[in-house]
C-alpha cells in the first residue's frame, strides 16, 4: 500500500516546485546521443504525470523505449551507494569503518585496511581507476576479476597518496565497497539488489543475469560498426554490473525523489547528502551532485564496452531522465553537455571587447583537481579548452566574462591577480584555476587552412582517414577507431599533433597549394592520398 500510495502521489504532480527549463524533445534527444552510429538509442524523461519516450536507430527499426534493456554501466554505483546508506541509516555500518575493521582476514598488512567507506564511496580514497593500467588488461579485469583474485592483488597495490586524496574516480573503490557489502550481509551484491532496492521497488528488469526473456530485450550492442559483447562482471560487480530499462530508471529515479516518505525511506535522503566535493561539483553516495542548493541535479552516467547511459534527477519540478546508446562511440558527453546547458544557462547577449583586453588572458590554467584549462587568442577572438576537449570560440559577455551559451559555459577571468586566475562554471559545477608560467604550445589555425584540410585520405593499406573541422581544430578519425581533436602546432602551418597518442598529421600541398595528401608521422612515416575532390 505505500508504494502505490507514493507513486500516485508522484503522478498527480502534486506540490511542483518551479519549473525547470523544458528539455528537448525525447526523439531529438536519442537522435543527438546516437549521432549516426549503428544501433539504437532510447530516451525517457518523467515529469509529474507526463512521460516522454524517444528513440533513434540505425539503420531504422521499431524500438520500444520501454521493454528494451540495455547495460548501465557506472550507474550501478549508485545502487552501492544506495546498499550502503541503508546499512549506515541502520545503524551496522559507519562511514568512517575502515577495510580492515571490516575486513580484516582480507585486507590484513594491505594499502587498503586504512580506507574507510567514505572515502571509497566518495572517489577519495587515492586509489586507482582499476588494478591494471588502461586499456584492454584493464577492460579483461573489470569483466573476469573474481573477489579472490581481488583480495590477493591488494598486498601489492600503491595508494597514489595519503588518503584522503583529492577525488580521483576509481572503478577498484566501488567494487571493494561492493564485495564489503556482499560479505557484511553474507549474500552476494546481485542478491541485496535484488532484495533491497529492485524488488521492493518494482524494479523487474533490473538485474546483473539475464533470464532468457530479458537476454532477448537487450539491444544489440556495437563499438563503431562492429558489434560488441555484453559484460558479465564478478569482484566489480558493484561498480558496473546491472542492466536494466528506461521505465525501472525512471521508477527508480522516482522513488529517491520521494525521500523519507517515500519506499526507500531515510536511506533515500541519506543517498543523496553531499559527503564532499567532486569535480566541481559534490559527490554524495556514489551520486554526483550539480547545482545550488537550491537548484540541484544528481546525476550519474555509465559506459560498458558496447552501451552508453545517463540517468538524471531534477527534484525541482520532479523530472527523471534516462538516455542510453547501444554503441560505445555514442555522443553521450555531448547530450549531457546540452541538458545541463539548458538547465544551468549563461549569460549570452554579447559585448564589446578590445584585443587590448583579452592578451592578458591567455595562457594555461590549472585547477585543483588537476585539469588543465588553455586559452588562446586568434583574429581577436578567445578560444579555450578543458581537459581533453577540443578549443571553442567565446563570447565576451561582461567585463573578463566569457560564455559558450550552447554549452552553458561561463569563464570569469581575474587577470590582476598575482597569478592570473579563472572561474569556470559550467552544467551546475564550479572549478577554480591558476595560470601556470608554461606557454600553451599550441596554435589556433587559420580558418581557411581548416577547411583545406576537411576531406577523406586513404594509406597504402587501404584504411581511410577522415577529417572534418570545428573551431579551433581539426578532427581526425582513423578508419573505425573513435574520432579525436588534433591540435596545431605554433608556427607549423598544416602540422597536427594527437594528445591520446604520440602522434602527428602532415597535410601535403600540391604545387597549386591544394592539400592532395597527409603523412601520418607514427613508428615512421606513412602518406595517405585524397580520395575525394580537392576544394
Amino acid at each position: 500500500m505505500r508504494l502505490r500510495a507514493w507513486w500516485l502521489a508522484l503522478c498527480t504532480g502534486a506540490a511542483l516546485a518551479k519549473p525547470l527549463p523544458e528539455l528537448p524533445d525525447p526523439d531529438r534527444l536519442a537522435g543527438q546521443l546516437l549521432g549516426g552510429e549503428r544501433g539504437a538509442a532510447v530516451v525517457a524523461v518523467a515529469r509529474g504525470a507526463q512521460v516522454l519516450r524517444g528513440s533513434a536507430s540505425q539503420p531504422e527499426r521499431a524500438v520500444d523505449a520501454d521493454t528494451a534493456l540495455f547495460e548501465i554501466g557506472s550507474v550501478s554505483k549508485v545502487f552501492t551507494g544506495l546498499l550502503l546508506a541503508q546499512a549506515v541509516e541502520r545503524g551496522e555500518l559507519s562511514l568512517d569503518d575502515t577495510l580492515g575493521q571490516r575486513l580484516p582476514r582480507q585486507t590484513q598488512g594491505t594499502p587498503v585496511a586504512a580506507l574507510t567507506l567514505r572515502q571509497l564511496v566518495t572517489h577519495s580514497a587515492c586509489l586507482p581507476r582499476t588494478l591494471a593500467a588502461d586499456g584492454p588488461d584493464a577492460v579483461a579485469e573489470i569483466r573476469t576479476l573474481t573477489p579472490t583474485q581481488l583480495w590477493d592483488a591488494l598486498p601489492q597495490l600503491v595508494l597514489a597518496g595519503q588518503p584522503p586524496c583529492a577525488p580521483r574516480y576509481s572503478n577498484l573503490g566501488l567494487a571493494l565497497l561492493g564485495n564489503l557489502l556482499a560479505l557484511h550481509h553474507g549474500q552476494p551484491w546481485e542478491t541485496l539488489v535484488r532484495e533491497r532496492i529492485a524488488v521492493p521497488l518494482g524494479l523487474h528488469d533490473t538485474v546483473q543475469t539475464l533470464d532468457a526473456t530479458q537476454r532477448a530485450r537487450m539491444l544489440p550492442a556495437f563499438e563503431g560498426e562492429a558489434a560488441a559483447p555484453l559484460w558479465d562482471m564478478d569482484a566489480y560487480a558493484g561498480a558496473g554490473a546491472l542492466r536494466s530499462s528506461t521505465a525501472d530508471l525512471l521508477r527508480f529515479g522516482q522513488a529517491l525523489l520521494a525521500g523519507r516518505e517515500g519506499p526507500l525511506g531515510p536511506a533515500a535522503e541519506r543517498l543523496l547528502t553531499p559527503l564532499g566535493r567532486y569535480a566541481g561539483g559534490e559527490i554524495g553516495y556514489g551520486i554526483l551532485i550539480l547545482g545550488p542548493p537550491e537548484r540541484r541535479v544528481y546525476l550519474h552516467d555509465g559506459l560498458t564496452g558496447g552501451y552508453r547511459t545517463l540517468w538524471m534527477l531534477m527534484p525541482e519540478g520532479r523530472q527523471v531522465l534516462v538516455a542510453s546508446a547501444s554503441n560505445a562511440r555514442a555522443a553521450l558527453p555531448t547530450l549531457r553537455g546540452r541538458v545541463l546547458a539548458a538547465l544551468f544557462p549563461v549569460p549570452s547577449e554579447p559585448v564589446a571587447a578590445a584585443p587590448a583586453q583579452l592578451a592578458p588572458l591567455v595562457g594555461e590554467y590549472r585547477s585543483g583537481d588537476g585539469t588543465l584549462f588553455r586559452v588562446l587568442l586568434h583574429e581577436g577572438q578567445l578560444y579555450a579548452r578543458g581537459g581533453r576537449l577540443g578549443f571553442a570560440p567565446l563570447v565576451p559577455v561582461g567585463a573578463g566574462r566569457f560564455a559558450r551559451p550552447e554549452r552553458g559555459l561561463l569563464l570569469q577571468f581575474d587577470a590582476q591577480a598575482e597569478p592570473a586566475q579563472l572561474r569556470v562554471q559550467q552544467g551546475g559545477t564550479e572549478q577554480r584555476a591558476l595560470r601556470s608560467a608554461r606557454a600553451v604550445g599550441m596554435a589556433i589555425p587559420a580558418q581557411a587552412d581548416l577547411a583545406d584540410a576537411v576531406g577523406r585520405y586513404r594509406l597504402p593499406n587501404g584504411a581511410e582517414f577522415s577529417i572534418r573541422a570545428e573551431p579551433g581544430q581539426l578532427v581526425a578519425r582513423l578508419a573505425q577507431q573513435p574520432a579525436f581533436p588534433v591540435f596545431a602546432r605554433p608556427g607549423q602551418r598544416d602540422r597536427y599533433f594527437y594528445e591520446v597518442v604520440p602522434a602527428e598529421l602532415q597535410f601535403v600541398r600540391d604545387a597549386d597549394g591544394r592539400i592532395d595528401a597527409l603523412v601520418l608521422h607514427q613508428n615512421g612515416e606513412h602518406r595517405a592520398e585524397r580520395i575525394d575532390a580537392i576544394p
